[in-house]
């Protein structure tokens, strides 16, 4: 039934999707582990996508009483549409800025009675500005990896739910290498605070994706990403996707995947389609 509901939804946010390029070598907005590409001088890079998560919980309440009862929790997020445009300044730098508009349900289907938590149910709202900027540290070659490096600030906007309350940094370096003609490999590893009014949350993330150029227009890749934070328990997941260039200036990427760790949502689907200007 999860695969089931995974495929559907890969399905729905490919055709609500549009993204990327002079030539567009890369779509980052459905794919985690991000490539060291930078974008063509003078060059502006359109990417517009979405992305689902979802998780349920089965648990039992009042155990071993008469008043016994099952109850499933649920929660679904979903980031439709999000927008972002990435500017080539430099041979190997890039500019970067980042719109997401959010919704958030949760509620509880229990055994003998259905009910939603009104707190956040129905919520939609543009949620923090991300800007930022991408360099490139280094070209590949037969010893070294292609290496870039990306910093980001998230600012507050939209409903505070989906906001840290202060402007909150990111840093991510980014290794790619080819390993055959039509495979390559690619690693992130990042570190962020997200910072509020009482205390400040600092996490860790990694992500390693295996690439393969399947023809001239179609990629295929699997991934897998974590992200750690203090005193909580670790997120893992696991993803595959495909990649399909229409033509020089425009390129496409879906994405599925499902949680390997209890923090981590059962399954989650993405999309994006990127256009490059002029």
């Amino acid at each position: 039934m999860k695969t089931t509901i995974l495929f559907l939804l890969v399905f729905i946010f490919t055709i609500n999707i549009f993204s990327q390029a002079d030539s567009v070598f890369s779509v980052d907005h459905s794919k985690v582990t991000l490539s060291t590409d930078i974008i063509s001088q003078w060059k502006v890079q359109l990417e517009v996508g979405g992305s689902i998560w979802y998780t349920e919980n089965t648990f039992t309440q009042l155990s071993g009483t008469p008043e016994q009862y099952t109850a499933t929790y649920y929660s679904m997020r979903i980031n439709n549409p999000a927008l972002a445009f990435r500017i080539g300044v430099l041979k190997n730098v890039e500019l970067r800025l980042g719109f997401v508009f959010i919704q958030e349900f949760y509620g509880t289907l229990s055994s003998d009675s259905w009910f939603f938590d009104g707190r956040r149910n129905g919520i939609y709202s543009g949620g923090p500005i991300e800007a930022g900027i991408k360099v490139k540290l280094l070209e590949e070659n037969k010893l070294i990896p292609s290496t870039a490096i990306k910093a980001d600030v998230f600012i507050p906007a939209g409903n505070y739910y989906f906001h840290m309350d202060y402007v909150s940094p990111v840093f991510r370096l980014m290794l790619q290498k080819n390993i055959a003609k039509d495979f390559s490999i690619g690693v992130n590893a990042g570190y962020g605070w997200n910072v509020y009014d009482n205390f400040t949350y600092k996490y860790g993330s990694y992500s390693a994706s295996l690439n393969a150029n399947v023809s001239k227009k179609l990629g295929a890749f699997a991934e897998t990403f974590s992200c750690f934070q203090h005193e909580r328990k670790p997120d893992h997941r696991i993803a595959a996707g495909l990649t399909y260039r229409f033509s020089r200036s425009v390129m496409t990427v879906v994405q599925g995947g499902f949680g390997i760790s209890e923090r981590a949502p059962d399954m989650f689907a993405s999309g994006g389609i990127g256009f490059m200007f002029p």
